[in-house]
């Protein structure tokens, strides 16, 4: 089966990538799962759920080791994990569901629409700050429409809300490092969650191909998992030895030359 080398490729590279960025697994695993799914001529019904339900559970085991890894650096604030987790778990159901009840051309271009806004953002910014700016607790009211937004949001795209939630950590005064450790907690809430719901959802859907759990394609989830986790070192490694303005400029072109496809799928 060709198929099981690619999704080991995909792993690695995924892996590399968020090392070199410290990006999520699930932006480089949902478009790069669409190719694979198109190349094997999956139903065109359930393919794009596919690769966001896949994303998301790959997305458990890369957030399980980055949590470790930032634990034992003490870079969790397991006070807003705590504060914000139930809003996220919410807000990942809803997601899920969410993205059951539209259709695949649909999902695809929010996908795409979505891919757009980051590739922007890695396009125009410089680098990633350092400092944080002073700020305070969020409100309540503020954590709840913040959780339950980044629940639902990251839930139907697959992704771990790192994109959403680190801003909004940094934005309240939590420094970078404490940031992106507590944002990978709350990213494993969020697949979690939104894993159950993408399985439960699917579970009598008839146009699944064989080896499929609910909404996660088996073959490609172990795939990715075996070498995601072990390459992101690797990648975390290169950061520090190559010109990251540069990188991050090429990774911009691929996301927006992948994110204008999955739109000119979904459109035309």
């Amino acid at each position: 089966m060709l198929e099981i080398p690619f999704y080991l490729c995909l792993g690695a590279v995924a892996g590399v990538l968020a090392g070199l960025f410290g990006v999520g697994g699930g932006i480089v695993f949902v478009p790069a799962l669409l190719l694979g799914f198109e190349w094997l001529k999956m139903e065109e019904s359930v393919l794009t759920h596919l690769a966001v339900g896949t994303s998301l559970a790959c997305v458990i085991f890369t957030a399980i080791s980055s949590v470790l890894a930032h634990h034992r650096k003490q870079s969790v604030i397991w006070k807003s994990v705590k504060d914000m987790s139930a809003f996220l778990i919410l807000g990942a159901v809803l997601g899920a569901w969410t993205a059951d009840q539209l259709s695949g051309f649909i999902l695809q271009l929010i996908l795409g629409s979505f891919l757009l806004v980051m590739a922007t953002k890695f396009l125009l910014e410089k680098r990633l700050e350092i400092e944080s700016p002073k700020g305070s607790d969020p409100a309540g009211a503020v954590l709840a429409v913040m959780g339950l937004a980044t629940g639902w949001i990251s839930s139907m795209l697959g992704i771990a809300g790192g994109a959403l939630t680190v801003p909004f950590l940094k934005a309240h005064g939590m420094p970078i490092k404490k940031a992106i450790g507590t944002a990978s907690a709350l990213g494993l809430c969020i697949a979690v969650a939104g894993s159950v719901t993408f399985f439960l959802a699917a579970k009598d859907n008839q146009d699944l191909p064989g080896w499929s759990l609910g909404y996660v394609y088996l073959p490609a989830f172990f795939g990715i998992v075996a070498t995601s986790a072990s390459f992101a070192k690797w990648g975390a490694r290169l950061a520090h030895h190559l010109d990251q303005v540069v990188l991050q400029r090429l990774f911009g072109i691929l996301l927006s030359f992948l994110a204008i496809r999955m739109i000119w799928i979904s459109i035309f």
